[in-house]
């Protein structure tokens, strides 16, 4: 599910995985798993509230780097932090930063992935972020539920 409030471009997905939270949040905040389903993004990051994070790939001999600050971090339920790429968008210009939010609920028999993308207002970053968690939250339960 799409959802556009105003002018604000907020990307917003959920989805239920077959597996336990831990085993979600594991996936969402460990290199051995980030670069499994997500573009082959590896994450650097101690998930501590005010700390960094670092995403890095290769493709084409080239390296693509994004960043961002942890925001919150609640360990199985909550993680939010700035994302942004510093090659369009200074460190400085956090105005510009995308906030990204998972919220884990684990049930009896499965994990519910609540993921919201709030793209600083800017249509281009909403549309690719679209795109962009439409490919990887499939890959990420796929992995999950194997």
């Amino acid at each position: 599910m799409v959802i556009v409030v105003k002018d604000s471009f907020k990307v917003s997905r959920t989805i239920e995985i077959n597996a336990p939270g831990k085993k979600a949040w594991d996936a969402l905040t460990k290199s051995v798993w980030t670069k499994r389903y997500m573009y082959g993004y590896e994450v650097e990051s101690d998930w501590n509230a005010g700390s960094s994070v670092l995403w890095k790939t290769n493709a084409g001999g080239k390296t693509y780097t994004r960043k961002g600050k942890v925001l919150s971090a609640k360990k199985s339920k909550l993680l939010k932090f700035t994302d942004y790429n510093p090659e369009a968008v200074s460190d400085e210009d956090e105005s510009k930063h995308a906030v990204v939010t998972y919220e884990i609920s684990e049930n009896k028999s499965s994990t519910v992935l609540y993921l919201n993308d709030d793209c600083a207002g800017d249509e281009k970053k909403f549309n690719e972020s679209s795109k962009f968690w439409d490919v990887v939250l499939p890959k990420l339960k796929e992995i999950l539920e194997t």
